[in-house]
Formats: structure tokens, C-alpha cells, sequence
């Protein structure tokens, strides 16, 4: 879209502002000028930043991954991250770092190696080996070892998240341990937390070229369990499987609603615009999670008017995890995958 400055700045905000106040049914007969998306990227960008600073440590470590999009953004709200006392925000930091291959910052993450957390350790031999290679013999590279000491550890979360760097990293010979991994009973999780894992799992192993598990992954999507369901279609999402676009169609028909957004989202990645509406009407729902993943869905539809309208809309929703969804969306940022 044409960024470029058509009318004054300030005539820019105060339709930004009357656009943002109006009904959605009377956003919608407007035209989404040029100067009203700037104003409203800009807005993206500031909520963005305020969020990286939020009470809440998550709502931290979903604007570092919302700031992927802005590369003149991102360094110093990483810095920022990485002496959080939160472990998520650290693990969310070394991410990021790793996934854009953030040089001028990746030296940092060095001190991360004896982190007290896992998930951490392993974001941080992540983001080394992402900007500085695995070779013994160059003296910045890192040793990936113990991370295969830490996928199989017995905490679900650590096993999920190091299987995620792994996939991440696109070293196949990964590929063995994973495996076992998948195999590898947790001592007490929940039967649905476990299908998930090994589903997680399974992705990794996708992204490292073993192809036979997709399979698995597609037969998520007819699991018992709804968050295995969901997890299974935006995963296929991800890997862009198009084979399976009939059935993700299908999915739009089936409850929970969560199924069905994250099915329209999905078919967004693809181009498919059939799931749009489901978007829209629950970009209005009463539930604060379901407007949440409504932005982040519609962040796929970019190209569709409707979608940028509700998504500036979305801006000024009471919850901050609303707005800043809403700004991924609009911006293009935490997309997933490098």
C-alpha cells in the first residue's frame, strides 16, 4: 500500500481517531485513505513499545516477538528482554535474536549459557549457533550438545520449547533424538499435553526435512482433544500443507470456536479468503482471548480491506492483549518461523 503523505498530519489523526470511535458498520463504508493506514502502523508501532515495557511478563515477550517486523525497533527492546527477570521474556529475547540472526547483539546472549532456566540455556545456544555457527574451531561458535540433554527432560515445557529451537536450527541430524524424544513418556502430564508434545515435536522434524510425519500432524486435526485439534491446523499452516486445504475447510464448520478461528487463519496463510468473516465477527466477541486471536488472524488477511479496517478498530480495545495483537497484525510481526 502507498504510505505517502497525502493530506496534512493532522487532518491523519483526527480521521485515525473519528475511524477508531465509529461503529464498525460505519468504519466499514469508510475509505481506508493512505494517510489513515500510516497513522495507524505508526499507533501499531507505539502500542508495540508501550507493551514491551507492560506490568505483564508475557504480554514483554508477545511484543518482542510482535517487533520482528521493525528492524530499526527490535535491537534495543531485545537488550531491554534480556535482563528481564522473567524467564519467558529472556527465552522470548535469545529467540529473537536467533530467528533474525541479530549480530550486533547475539555476542550478549553468551551469558544466557548458565541461565538458571532451560528453556533459556537452550535460547541462548540457539541464538549463538544462529549467528555464529556450531565449528569448534571458530572461537565464537557454541557447543549444541547439551541440548539434546534438555529435550528430553521431564518438564514438558522445556522438552516443547528446545524441540522448537531444534526445528529452528536446520541441523537434520537432530532428526534421530527427536524421534526419541517423541517416544519418550513424560512422568505426569495430561494426556492431551502429551499428544501435543509429541505433535510439537513433529513439526521440528517437518522443518528438518523428514517429511513422513506429516501425516501425524494432519491426523491431529481429528484428535479427541480441541487443543491438539488447534494446534494441528495452524501447524499446517505454518508448513504452508495446501494438500490439506479441503479438510482445514471443513474444520471452519466444527466447533470450538478456537477450531474454527484458527482454521480461518490458516486458509489466510494460503490465500484462502473463505474463513474471513468467522474472523470478523469474533474480532467482536465479548471474550478477550477470542478478539486476541481474531487480530492475530486477521493479521493474515492484510490485503483485504475489511480485515485492516476491524484490525485498526482493534487498536483501542479496552485490553491491551487486544491492542497489542491487533498491531502484530497489522504490522506483520510473529508470523512464526524464520
Amino acid at each position: 500500500m502507498d504510505k505517502t503523505m497525502m493530506r496534512s498530519r493532522n487532518w491523519t489523526w483526527m480521521m485515525l481517531t473519528l475511524a477508531l470511535l465509529l461503529p464498525m458498520s460505519i468504519l466499514h463504508a469508510q475509505p481506508l485513505t493512505a494517510d489513515i493506514y500510516q497513522a495507524a502502523q505508526n499507533r501499531a508501532v507505539q502500542q508495540i513499545l508501550v507493551s514491551a515495557k507492560s506490568q505483564d511478563p508475557i504480554l514483554r515477550a508477545n511484543a518482542l516477538e510482535a517487533a520482528e517486523s521493525l528492524p530499526n525497533r527490535i535491537s534495543p527492546l531485545v537488550q531491554q528482554a534480556l535482563m528481564d527477570n522473567e524467564e519467558v521474556v529472556r527465552y522470548a529475547a535469545l529467540l529473537t535474536i536467533g530467528k533474525l540472526k541479530l549480530s550486533g547483539v547475539a555476542a550478549n546472549a553468551r551469558q544466557y549459557l548458565n541461565d538458571p532456566n532451560e528453556s533459556v540455556r537452550a535460547a541462548a545456544i540457539f541464538a549463538l549457533a544462529r549467528n555464529y555457527g556450531t565449528n569448534v574451531g571458530n572461537g565464537y561458535a557454541v557447543d549444541i550438545s547439551p541440548m539434546a540433554g534438555m529435550l528430553m527432560s521431564n518438564n514438558p515445557t522445556t522438552r516443547a520449547n528446545v524441540a522448537y529451537l531444534m526445528g529452528l536450527m536446520g541441523n537434520d541430524s537432530a532428526i534421530p533424538m527427536l524421534k526419541i524424544a517423541a517416544r519418550k513418556r513424560l512422568p505426569t502430564p495430561s494426556q492431551a499435553r502429551e499428544v501435543i508434545i509429541r505433535v510439537q515435536i513433529a513439526e521440528a522434524i517437518y522443518r528438518l526435512g523428514d517429511t513422513e510425519v506429516l501425516d501425524s500432524i494432519r491426523a491431529g486435526m481429528f484428535s479427541q482433544f480441541d487443543e491438539v485439534r488447534i494446534l494441528s491446523v495452524q501447524i499446517l499452516g505454518r508448513l504452508y500443507d495446501r494438500q490439506w486445504e479441503p479438510a482445514i475447510e471443513n474444520a471452519l464448520k466444527k466447533d470450538p470456536i478456537e477450531l474454527k478461528l484458527a482454521s480461518a487463519g490458516t486458509l489466510g496463510r494460503f490465500g484462502n479468503r473463505k474463513g474471513l468473516d468467522i474472523i470478523l465477527d469474533a474480532a467482536q466477541s465479548q471474550s478477550i482471548l477470542l478478539r486476541s486471536q481474531a487480530a492475530i488472524c486477521l493479521g493474515m488477511f492484510r490485503n483485504e480491506p475489511k480485515a485492516t479496517q476491524m484490525l485498526i478498530g482493534m487498536l483501542t480495545d479496552q485490553a491491551e492483549t487486544v491492542r497489542l495483537a491487533a498491531a502484530a497484525g497489522l504490522l506483520g510481526g510473529g508470523r512464526d518461523g524464520l
